[in-house]
């Protein structure tokens, strides 16, 4: 058995652009640039207050709504998406990452981040974003991560021809493995069925199944990625990590939406904790027993 916890939106940590809105939805970023003229890109995140254990077996349901695009569009898509992550880098809950393409996590060490990317950064293709509407995870470990795709020659950019957007700036990696476990419509996985920005409300369940995620698009399984959270992060106490959400966007905007939250984890098995209630028990009665000796 799980045990299921609703998590109030209006409880998380909010960073950034980020805010409750009325009717209690969490915005992520509107669909307007909130620093005009500032050549910091608009983003949010929102965590929650306390870690949860994400060395052993968990889910998350969450539902997300893309509305309103405007500015410079491609095709029909906003921008730039939302990111669900698991971190326990050192700013903790109040983490945030660059915008824009930098979808609000980049630069955010020792996380692992589930990509909902709306729009494709091709020209020139420094992400290697296989289109406007896909899924992915992205992970460097304990170092800092990053919404780039592939690792070549050194750079974050699926073209070593083309260089890397980050070569110069604060973020100057030495790339040696591609940051991204998975993503649709690449590697034989195929594109999403369903448009994550056609104004609807959608649904995403993540499983982690303790050697790997399982993510649901919708009730549709549309990516399954390896990973072990123990190991490919440096978790508090060894089990324990924030959860939450980020987004980014600048010049194709549109209002990022998160509309509920919800965590599963599994309900403590009795037997399992016997032993030490048996330890304690036993400490009990001897100290005790010592008090009533003569």
């Amino acid at each position: 058995m799980a045990v299921a916890e609703t998590i109030p939106l209006s409880s998380l940590d909010l960073v950034g652009t980020s805010q409750i809105i009325p009717g209690g939805t969490l915005r992520l970023t509107p669909n307007y640039d909130t620093n005009p003229g500032s050549p910091v890109a608009p983003a949010g995140a929102a965590w929650t207050p306390t870690e949860f254990n994400v060395a052993s077996p968990f889910s998350v349901n969450f539902q997300f709504q893309f509305t309103d695009p405007t500015g410079h569009l491609d095709g029909t898509h906003g921008g730039d998406g939302i990111a669900f992550l698991i971190q326990n880098s050192s700013a903790g809950d109040s983490a945030i990452g660059e915008g824009a393409g930098g979808m609000g996590f980049l630069g955010i060490s020792d996380s692992v981040a589930v990509m909902l990317d709306t729009y494709q950064n091709s020209s020139p293709n420094y992400y290697g974003d296989p289109s406007d509407n896909y899924i992915a995870v992205n992970t460097r470990g304990t170092d800092f991560n990053v919404p780039h795709h592939f690792c070549t020659g050194g750079l974050l950019t699926d073209d070593a021809a083309i260089g890397s957007d980050l070569t110069g700036s604060s973020f100057s990696p030495d790339c040696t493995a591609n940051p991204t476990l998975g993503m649709t419509s690449y590697g034989g996985v195929p594109p999403l069925a369903v448009d994550m920005d056609n104004g609807q409300v959608h649904d995403l369940d993540i499983t982690y199944t303790g050697t790997a995620l399982d993510i649901y698009l919708d009730s549709a399984l549309v990516l399954a990625v390896s990973i072990d959270l123990a190991t490919t992060l440096d978790l508090q106490g060894g089990t324990d990590a924030f959860l939450g959400f980020t987004a980014g966007t600048r010049f194709a905007y549109q209002n990022q939406d998160i509309l509920s939250f919800n965590v599963s984890t599994p309900e403590p098995v009795w037997s399992q904790l016997w032993v030490p209630l048996a330890m304690l028990l036993a400490m009990v009665i001897g100290r005790k027993w010592q008090r009533r000796r003569p």
